[in-house]
């Protein structure tokens, strides 16, 4: 069984799409955080949660 997980981890595809799933929502962090406006900050943590597979927060 780990060595199909092993094979799996070292296939370009998976690596690539880890490495890209990565720089995306490190991308989303960053404009959560500096975005000059409420709006483009809350629009890119609803995109975050998204990605990380959770709910979005209710606005208040």
């Amino acid at each position: 069984m780990s060595h199909h997980l092993l094979d799996l981890l070292n296939s370009p595809f998976t690596t690539t799409l880890l490495a890209t799933h990565s720089l995306t929502v490190a991308g989303l962090v960053v404009t959560a955080v500096c975005a000059p406006t409420t709006r483009r900050r809350q629009a890119a943590l609803k995109a975050l949660a998204v990605l990380l597979g959770r709910p979005p927060r209710p606005r208040d």
